[in-house]
């Protein structure tokens, strides 16, 4: 147990820093949190290329590596809790630049961690994968099924959930975890498979278009970003005195990639051919990636409400939309 005597305070929640606040996921928090007059300050690299978003009181651009930094930041604008969300998340570059994956989500959390236990933040949540699970068929629950790595970055989530856990036991703190499954939006800025059918789609002439993709079997539970900003405040909010808990951000539903790929195709009026690409496939991908969220709606009253179809429907609108638009944009339900 923490000594008592050094035990952060844990009052209510009206300052937070979101490190990665100018991704895709954290510029929509940070415009949800502000509009429920959160003071708002954002760490970010701006290395996925989008800008700061305007809702935040306060903007730094930094590595999470760099010590100085954040307990510069931190010092500064004083907030009672944190939101990590600032990562390397790129699956291959994760796998091809082994050490700079870990380097960045495993050494730059520690480094956020021991900078909130020196400023004696209360409240820290931060972003961890539905990739931690072993791999399984069925619904993945957080309390039943078993974690089990098999990339790099999956190996670097889990690190961090156990960062997490050993700061709360010593700092006497109050944390949890956010297991986020596959998200999608029109500004995703990694070489996902969204951004890939996309511009495959639009380079295709006519109403018909052949997709080239890796494997086609595996099921993903996606999500849109819109729905994972405001689980990530449900999570922050929760009043729950527990120390540590750890919630799924998924939607129970999941797709393979060819029913992805034809759902994306008829949101915009066209048909597809799909072919198998040796060159695409993963060495290794599992054949499915199915959360529960049963946990997140009963303790935290969350749920993503958005089917695929109209999760798919809101990315093609954001694309068209001006960037500005899309950050406090009202959900059904990246960091850098």
């Amino acid at each position: 147990m923490p000594d008592e005597s050094n035990e952060v305070p844990k009052g209510p929640v009206r300052r937070v820093c979101v490190t990665g606040g100018a991704g895709m996921i954290g510029r929509r928090l940070v415009g949800r949190l502000a509009g429920r007059g959160i003071a708002v300050a954002v760490l970010d690299d701006l290395s996925a290329g989008l800008p700061m978003p305007p809702e935040a009181m306060a903007a730094m651009r930094c590595d999470i590596r760099d010590e100085a930094a954040l307990d510069s930041a931190l010092g500064g604008f004083r907030p009672d809790a944190i939101v990590h969300l600032a990562a390397l998340h790129h699956i291959p570059t994760c796998e091809t630049q082994r050490a700079l994956c870990l380097d960045i989500n495993v050494t730059g959390t520690e480094r956020m961690l021991a900078a909130a236990e020196k400023r004696r933040v209360g409240r820290v949540v931060i972003a961890s994968s539905g990739a931690v699970y072993a791999w399984s068929e069925g619904a993945l629950g957080e309390d039943v099924s078993p974690t089990g790595p098999r990339d790099n970055y999956a190996l670097s989530k889990l690190c961090n959930e156990h960062q997490l856990r050993l700061w709360c036991e010593r700092c006497g703190g109050w944390a949890r975890v956010a297991r986020i499954f596959n998200t999608l939006a029109g500004d995703d800025p990694n070489a996902h498979l969204l951004p890939d059918m996309l511009r495959q789609l639009h380079a295709a002439a006519g109403d018909a278009a052949l997709l080239r993709l890796g494997n086609l079997l595996p099921r993903r539970d996606y999500l849109h970003a819109d729905e994972v900003a405001e689980g990530l405040v449900a999570l922050l909010l929760d009043g729950r005195p527990e120390p540590f808990d750890i919630f799924n951000l998924c939607s129970g539903q999941e797709h393979s990639v060819a029913a992805v790929a034809e759902e994306l195709a008829a949101c915009l009026g066209r048909s597809v051919r799909i072919e198998m690409d040796e060159a695409r496939r993963r060495p290794s991908d599992r054949p499915s990636q199915l959360g529960d969220p049963s946990k997140a709606e009963r303790l935290l009253r969350w749920r993503a409400q958005l089917p695929l179809q109209q999760a798919l429907a809101r990315l093609l609108a954001e694309r068209a939309a001006p960037l500005a638009d899309q950050a406090g944009s009202p959900a059904g339900g990246g960091g850098s």
